[in-house]
Protein backbone atom coordinates (compact mmCIF):
# COMPACT_ATOMS: atom_id res chain seq x y z
CA UNK A 1 0.00 0.00 0.00
CA UNK A 2 2.83 2.42 0.90
CA UNK A 3 4.53 1.69 -2.43
CA UNK A 4 1.34 2.50 -4.31
CA UNK A 5 0.92 5.77 -2.41
CA UNK A 6 4.53 6.74 -3.11
CA UNK A 7 4.07 5.95 -6.79
CA UNK A 8 0.96 8.10 -6.88
CA UNK A 9 2.77 11.01 -5.23
CA UNK A 10 5.61 10.75 -7.75
CA UNK A 11 3.24 10.72 -10.72
CA UNK A 12 3.26 13.67 -13.10
CA UNK A 13 -0.56 13.45 -13.06
CA UNK A 14 -0.89 13.76 -9.28
CA UNK A 15 -2.88 16.99 -9.69
CA UNK A 16 -5.67 15.20 -11.56
CA UNK A 17 -6.49 12.57 -8.91
CA UNK A 18 -6.06 15.19 -6.18
CA UNK A 19 -8.64 17.40 -7.86
CA UNK A 20 -11.05 14.49 -8.37
CA UNK A 21 -10.58 13.46 -4.73
CA UNK A 22 -11.36 17.00 -3.59
CA UNK A 23 -14.63 17.08 -5.53
CA UNK A 24 -15.53 13.63 -4.21
CA UNK A 25 -14.93 14.73 -0.61
CA UNK A 26 -17.09 17.82 -1.11
CA UNK A 27 -19.90 15.81 -2.68
CA UNK A 28 -19.95 13.16 0.05
CA UNK A 29 -19.66 15.74 2.83
CA UNK A 30 -22.53 17.82 1.46
CA UNK A 31 -24.71 14.74 1.11
CA UNK A 32 -24.02 13.67 4.71
CA UNK A 33 -24.51 17.26 5.89
CA UNK A 34 -27.90 17.39 4.21
CA UNK A 35 -29.25 14.04 5.37
CA UNK A 36 -27.29 13.43 8.58
CA UNK A 37 -26.82 16.90 9.97
CA UNK A 38 -23.95 19.36 10.29
CA UNK A 39 -21.92 17.39 12.84
CA UNK A 40 -22.01 14.22 10.76
CA UNK A 41 -21.01 16.20 7.67
CA UNK A 42 -18.03 17.76 9.43
CA UNK A 43 -16.89 14.41 10.86
CA UNK A 44 -17.05 12.75 7.44
CA UNK A 45 -15.19 15.62 5.77
CA UNK A 46 -12.39 15.50 8.35
CA UNK A 47 -12.15 11.70 8.10
CA UNK A 48 -11.92 11.83 4.31
CA UNK A 49 -9.31 14.59 4.34
CA UNK A 50 -6.94 12.76 6.72
CA UNK A 51 -5.51 10.50 3.94
CA UNK A 52 -4.91 13.54 1.71
CA UNK A 53 -3.06 15.33 4.50
CA UNK A 54 -0.92 12.25 5.13
CA UNK A 55 -0.09 12.07 1.41
CA UNK A 56 0.93 15.73 1.41
CA UNK A 57 3.14 15.33 4.48
CA UNK A 58 4.78 12.26 3.00
CA UNK A 59 5.39 14.03 -0.32
CA UNK A 60 6.92 17.11 1.31
CA UNK A 61 9.35 14.98 3.28
CA UNK A 62 10.70 13.19 0.25
CA UNK A 63 13.75 14.44 -1.58
CA UNK A 64 13.48 14.48 -5.37
CA UNK A 65 15.01 11.48 -7.08
CA UNK A 66 18.58 11.95 -8.24
CA UNK A 67 19.03 12.67 -11.91
CA UNK A 68 20.60 9.88 -13.94
CA UNK A 69 22.27 11.65 -16.85
CA UNK A 70 24.26 9.62 -19.35
CA UNK A 71 27.68 11.05 -20.09
CA UNK A 72 28.35 12.37 -23.56
CA UNK A 73 30.49 10.04 -25.66
CA UNK A 74 34.16 10.88 -25.87
CA UNK A 75 35.49 12.49 -29.00
CA UNK A 76 36.50 15.76 -30.55
CA UNK A 77 32.96 17.12 -30.93
CA UNK A 78 31.19 19.29 -28.36
CA UNK A 79 27.58 18.08 -28.16
CA UNK A 80 24.90 20.70 -27.49
CA UNK A 81 21.27 19.77 -26.82
CA UNK A 82 18.87 22.56 -27.78
CA UNK A 83 15.31 22.63 -26.40
CA UNK A 84 13.32 25.28 -28.25
CA UNK A 85 10.36 25.91 -30.53
CA UNK A 86 9.52 29.57 -31.10
CA UNK A 87 13.03 30.32 -29.88
CA UNK A 88 14.48 28.67 -32.98
CA UNK A 89 13.81 31.99 -34.76
CA UNK A 90 15.95 33.88 -32.23
CA UNK A 91 19.36 35.10 -33.47
CA UNK A 92 20.73 34.59 -29.94
CA UNK A 93 20.65 30.82 -30.45
CA UNK A 94 22.89 30.98 -33.49
CA UNK A 95 25.22 33.48 -31.85
CA UNK A 96 25.65 31.13 -28.88
CA UNK A 97 26.32 28.10 -31.08
CA UNK A 98 28.77 30.01 -33.28
CA UNK A 99 30.73 31.01 -30.17
CA UNK A 100 31.09 27.37 -29.22
CA UNK A 101 31.97 26.30 -32.77
CA UNK A 102 34.76 28.89 -32.81
CA UNK A 103 36.41 27.04 -29.91
CA UNK A 104 35.69 23.37 -30.74
CA UNK A 105 33.93 21.28 -33.37
CA UNK A 106 30.27 21.51 -32.32
CA UNK A 107 27.37 19.16 -32.93
CA UNK A 108 23.83 20.25 -32.08
CA UNK A 109 20.63 18.30 -31.53
CA UNK A 110 17.38 20.29 -31.56
CA UNK A 111 14.25 19.01 -29.84
CA UNK A 112 11.20 21.22 -30.31
CA UNK A 113 8.39 20.60 -27.79
CA UNK A 114 4.93 20.63 -29.37
CA UNK A 115 1.80 21.31 -27.33
CA UNK A 116 -1.69 22.38 -28.35
CA UNK A 117 -2.21 26.11 -28.70
CA UNK A 118 -5.38 26.00 -26.58
CA UNK A 119 -6.91 23.85 -23.86
CA UNK A 120 -9.74 22.84 -26.19
CA UNK A 121 -7.32 21.66 -28.87
CA UNK A 122 -5.31 19.88 -26.19
CA UNK A 123 -8.34 17.91 -25.02
CA UNK A 124 -8.89 16.82 -28.63
CA UNK A 125 -5.18 16.00 -29.12
CA UNK A 126 -5.27 18.34 -32.09
CA UNK A 127 -1.67 19.46 -32.63
CA UNK A 128 -1.38 19.03 -36.40
CA UNK A 129 -0.79 22.70 -37.17
CA UNK A 130 1.57 23.16 -34.20
CA UNK A 131 3.51 20.05 -35.26
CA UNK A 132 3.86 21.30 -38.83
CA UNK A 133 5.10 24.69 -37.61
CA UNK A 134 7.64 23.08 -35.25
CA UNK A 135 8.95 20.82 -38.01
CA UNK A 136 9.41 23.83 -40.27
CA UNK A 137 11.31 25.70 -37.57
CA UNK A 138 13.56 22.72 -36.88
CA UNK A 139 14.28 22.26 -40.58
CA UNK A 140 15.09 25.94 -41.00
CA UNK A 141 17.38 25.85 -37.95
CA UNK A 142 19.27 22.78 -39.15
CA UNK A 143 19.83 24.35 -42.57
CA UNK A 144 20.92 27.66 -41.04
CA UNK A 145 23.43 25.92 -38.78
CA UNK A 146 24.77 23.93 -41.74
CA UNK A 147 25.49 27.22 -43.52
CA UNK A 148 27.47 28.26 -40.44
CA UNK A 149 29.46 25.03 -40.67
CA UNK A 150 27.84 23.33 -37.68
CA UNK A 151 26.57 19.77 -37.86
CA UNK A 152 23.00 19.66 -36.55
CA UNK A 153 19.98 17.42 -36.49
CA UNK A 154 16.59 17.79 -34.85
CA UNK A 155 12.97 16.85 -34.61
CA UNK A 156 9.63 18.04 -33.28
CA UNK A 157 8.51 16.26 -30.11
CA UNK A 158 4.82 16.04 -29.16
CA UNK A 159 5.43 16.66 -25.47
CA UNK A 160 5.71 19.47 -22.97
CA UNK A 161 9.11 21.18 -22.60
CA UNK A 162 10.20 19.14 -19.58
CA UNK A 163 9.38 15.84 -21.31
CA UNK A 164 11.22 17.05 -24.42
CA UNK A 165 14.29 17.83 -22.32
CA UNK A 166 14.21 14.34 -20.82
CA UNK A 167 13.72 12.80 -24.28
CA UNK A 168 16.66 14.78 -25.61
CA UNK A 169 18.94 13.73 -22.75
CA UNK A 170 18.14 10.08 -23.43
CA UNK A 171 18.54 10.30 -27.20
CA UNK A 172 21.53 12.63 -27.38
CA UNK A 173 23.73 12.64 -24.25
CA UNK A 174 25.19 16.17 -24.42
CA UNK A 175 28.11 18.13 -23.04
CA UNK A 176 25.83 21.14 -22.65
CA UNK A 177 22.18 22.19 -22.81
CA UNK A 178 20.63 25.33 -24.31
CA UNK A 179 17.01 26.07 -23.34
CA UNK A 180 14.98 28.78 -25.06
CA UNK A 181 11.66 29.27 -23.22
CA UNK A 182 8.81 30.79 -25.20
CA UNK A 183 5.12 31.61 -24.84
CA UNK A 184 3.77 28.40 -26.35
CA UNK A 185 3.69 26.37 -23.12
CA UNK A 186 4.54 26.33 -19.45
CA UNK A 187 8.33 26.14 -19.39
CA UNK A 188 8.67 26.38 -15.60
CA UNK A 189 9.16 22.64 -15.07
CA UNK A 190 11.72 22.49 -17.88
CA UNK A 191 13.59 25.41 -16.32
CA UNK A 192 13.52 23.70 -12.91
CA UNK A 193 14.89 20.51 -14.46
CA UNK A 194 17.62 22.51 -16.21
CA UNK A 195 18.61 23.97 -12.83
CA UNK A 196 18.84 20.45 -11.40
CA UNK A 197 21.02 19.42 -14.32
CA UNK A 198 23.39 22.25 -13.48
CA UNK A 199 23.38 21.65 -9.73
CA UNK A 200 23.33 17.83 -9.54
CA UNK A 201 25.00 16.67 -12.76
CA UNK A 202 27.37 19.61 -13.16
CA UNK A 203 26.20 20.04 -16.74
CA UNK A 204 26.54 23.52 -18.27
CA UNK A 205 23.06 24.90 -18.94
CA UNK A 206 22.30 28.21 -20.65
CA UNK A 207 18.78 29.66 -20.64
CA UNK A 208 18.15 32.20 -23.37
CA UNK A 209 15.63 35.01 -22.89
CA UNK A 210 14.88 36.93 -26.03
CA UNK A 211 18.27 37.75 -27.45
CA UNK A 212 20.03 37.70 -24.05
CA UNK A 213 21.84 34.66 -22.69
CA UNK A 214 21.66 33.75 -18.98
CA UNK A 215 24.55 31.32 -18.25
Amino acid sequence: MRAKLASWLDSDLVGIPATLYTFAVLAVSLAVFRFGGPIAGIVVAVALWIPMLLFAIQGRGKAPAALAVEAAPGGARHRVLVIANQGLDDPALYAELRKRAARVVTEAMIVAPVVASSSLRGLADDVDSELATARRRVGDAVRRLAVDGLYADGRADIADPMESLLDGLREFPPNEVLVLPDEEADWRQASDLAERLRAEAGMPVTALEGSRARP
